[in-house]
């Protein structure tokens, strides 16, 4: 795992928005593979203290090595830092199967806990994160950097928007304050906000040749049991309630249209109930495209750079 520019670019939104890291744990021990040049660049950006020099520190390491990004989290004001993996193999401070609980005494203690691209990596996906989320007190914050499109064979999992629209919620004591794509493989990508399906009413869906990045910043509002009931998709709980509505009004005696309906069904050409799908289809996911407003919103970058708690 390795933090890359985009995701330098997060961190310090994040400080920027309030976010503590005075306490700070990541899932798998942090790299960090980004040209200083241009972290100190945006510092000044973001209006951030920092000089060169004190980012050349940060990501000093020995020769035909790469940095970790331990330094770099104690230069945004960490005064703890502590890395969680199953194995020692990169240094890591806490030895942990993510799949099953911590200790009592971690749990509630973070003030922020980072998944810089692990639990796409464990199988039972569900628990790694419900004990993950765990380790973040209330007030603290939680962060994912992901990839979620075009990214086969790198974990066991992709995620969708929506999953995480879902898991961080009210029932489950969290909110979602950021969420945004990212083109993975530019060093300095726009980021688009990604509206929530349940909001807007319909899958956010996405067509593109290019590996997407998901960061999503999320805060513990309350002490609530995490992953206490499993989600269900927005889409799915709106149809069954509207499968509900219906059932309801079938009670009654249809009305003359609905009883033309009925009987007109077995004689629909089929390229009329072909035209019908496609147009249900489209007016139902839009176009799967960073351009489509339904979906996502491209944010300008001094409105990222200005925006402060």
């Amino acid at each position: 795992m390795g933090l890359d520019f985009n995701a330098i670019k997060m961190l310090l939104w994040g400080k920027n928005l309030g976010v503590s890291f005075e306490k700070t744990a990541t899932l798998g021990r942090q790299g960090v593979g980004c040209p200083v040049k241009l972290v100190h660049r945006a510092l000044q950006d973001f209006g951030l203290p920092g000089s060169r020099e004190e980012v050349e520190r940060c990501f000093h390491c020995p020769p035909m090595q790469s940095p970790f990004a331990d330094e770099f989290f104690r230069f945004l004001g960490a005064k703890e830092v502590v890395s969680v993996d199953y194995s020692d193999f990169e240094g890591a401070t806490l030895l942990h199967d993510l799949n099953t609980r911590f200790p009592e005494k971690e749990r509630g203690r973070f003030d922020l806990v980072i998944d810089g691209g692990t639990l796409e990596h464990i199988f039972d996906f569900p628990a790694a994160l419900r004990n993950s989320l765990e380790l973040v007190r209330s007030g603290g914050h939680f962060l994912v950097l992901t990839g979620v499109q075009n990214f086969l064979g790198h974990g066991f999992y992709q995620f969708s928007p929506e999953l995480f629209f879902r898991v961080f919620s009210e029932e489950n004591g969290f909110a979602v304050r950021k969420m945004v794509l990212y083109d993975f493989l530019k060093t300095d990508s726009n980021f688009f906000e990604v509206h929530d399906p349940a909001v807007t009413g319909f899958r956010t869906q996405l067509l593109s040749n290019k590996a997407m990045g998901l960061a999503v910043l999320a805060q513990r509002v309350a002490d609530e049991p995490i992953l206490a009931k499993p989600p269900f998709q927005s889409d799915y709980v709106t149809d069954w309630e509207r499968s509900r509505q219906t059932a309801k009004c079938n009670l009654a005696a249809p009305g003359l249209i609905r009883r033309w309906r009925l009987k007109l069904n077995p004689y629909w050409p089929q390229w009329l109930r072909r035209l019908k799908f496609t147009i249900m289809h489209r007016r139902q996911y839009g176009f799967p495209k960073l351009s489509n407003h339904r979906h996502f919103r491209r944010l300008r970058a001094q409105e990222i750079f200005s925006e402060r708690a």
